[in-house]
């Protein structure tokens, strides 16, 4: 079960690696684009080379190199992260700079690991060293190197992503950026219990957590394969879905929009269907490739919709408030909510108003009714709408139930 975990959440890191390497080929490729594949790629190696299976096989080139090559490609990829914040918190001539400073930090933490690792031979082993730790202090300097290097990183990512995650106008990066916050703590509370467990038995003391000194049957069971285990891979996952989800997330959640445009579209259809039946000069023509959107059938309702209530401003008398209270208690609908008696009220008026207007248009052969300007606006005006469609469209959904409710026989 712990291989299995192990490549899925490999094959998923180089998969959305695959996919950002495409940014790669042009130009005006963004920022840490480049940093960010090498994290991706080298979290997915380090799963693959500690793998069980893998770790048996690079056992018979040297004891224990898949141990000491899987914390190399963390330490390389603790490195992208630097890299990615620098290159996009810094302008570009300082954070070149400062990536050089950084590989020259990994090049000192690369170098004395191997060497420290080489000094300590260890007898193949499949899982953590447990009580190996007693008597090879280089060993336990090894393990040292690799916490403060990784907790440096992921310290500063956990930052950085909390500080830019609340201003993010995209749903989808701000989302991305508070999973990735997730995972940094992870791998920060990992690397805690990593040092304090490493310390307990180099210095032969009772372990906190058990577990750490014999191979991992799940990535869950016991306590120590927990925090050896379990974390260090949803730390992976995590830190993989949210640096991937600005780019799929919004495709991800289309059926999701969909639902809900079609859901307003229908919520709005009575109050649009009293006001089109009695203005068709307020319905737009459908065009462009979006006309059989719901999003662009409730922007061009809403438009339509507040046309209507343009032209029909005029027709609320001074006594619109008293007759359209008349009109609420008359059909005997409960006014408690505050935004639900705002929209019930809302809805009487235009019913009375509506009334007037039919009314009067019979009579003076609709002298008033007029195309305002307001139904010219275009597929441009859609897109800025933005969030005001949504509420707008809300806010008249709960106008045309209420509206709804008043047509009917009471």
């Amino acid at each position: 079960m712990t291989n299995a975990v192990f490549w899925v959440v490999a094959a998923a890191a180089f998969a959305a690696a695959g996919g950002k390497a495409r940014g790669l080929r042009g130009p005006d490729r963004p920022p840490g684009l480049g940093s960010t594949c090498l994290l991706l790629v080298t979290v997915g190696l380090a799963l693959v080379l500690i793998s069980n299976g893998a770790q048996r096989v690079e056992n018979a080139v040297y004891p224990n190199l898949g141990r000491l090559l899987s914390n190399l490609c963390t330490t390389v990829a603790a490195f992208a992260i630097l890299a990615h914040v620098l290159s996009v918190t810094r302008p570009r001539q300082e954070a070149q700079a400062r990536i050089r400073r950084c590989f020259g930090a990994l090049l000192v933490a690369v170098s004395a690991m191997t060497g420290l690792f080489i000094i300590s031979p260890l007898p193949p082993i499949v899982g953590d060293f447990g009580p190996l730790y007693h008597d090879r202090p280089a060993l336990v300097g090894y393990i040292l190197i690799f916490v403060v290097f990784l907790g440096w990183a992921f310290t500063v990512l956990a930052v950085i992503t909390i500080r830019y995650a609340g201003p993010a106008a995209r749903p989808a990066l701000r989302s991305g950026l508070r999973i990735v916050t997730v995972g940094c703590v992870l791998v920060i509370v990992y690397l805690v219990e990593k040092t304090v467990g490493v310390v307990t038995l180099w210095l032969r003391l009772d372990p906190l957590i058990s577990g750490h000194d014999q191979p991992c049957p799940s990535p869950l069971y016991p306590p120590g394969c927990a925090f050896a285990i379990g974390l260090p891979v949803l730390a992976a996952l995590a830190i993989t879905v949210g640096m991937t989800l600005p780019a799929w997330g919004p495709s991800a959640a289309a059926p999701v929009r969909w639902l809900r445009y079609w859901r307003a579209y229908r919520r709005l259809r009575p109050l649009w269907r009293a006001l089109a039946a009695a203005m068709p000069q307020i319905v737009l023509p459908r065009s462009g490739p979006d006309r059989f959107s719901y999003r662009y059938g409730v922007h061009r309702r809403v438009i339509e919709i507040r046309d209507g209530l343009m032209i029909l401003e005029p027709y609320h008398g001074s006594d619109a408030g008293r007759r359209a209270e008349k009109t609420v208690c008359g059909a005997g609908l409960d006014t408690q909510d505050a935004r639900r008696s705002e929209a019930l009220r809302e809805a009487a008026a235009v019913h009375v108003a509506l009334t007037t207007y039919k009314a009067r248009r019979s009579v003076e052969g609709d002298a008033r009714g007029g195309t305002p300007q307001m139904g010219l606006q275009d597929e441009a005006t859609m897109n800025t709408l933005g969030g005001d469609l949504d509420r707008e469209a809300d806010w008249l959904g709960q106008v045309s139930a209420a509206f709804s409710r008043l047509e009917q026989p009471y």
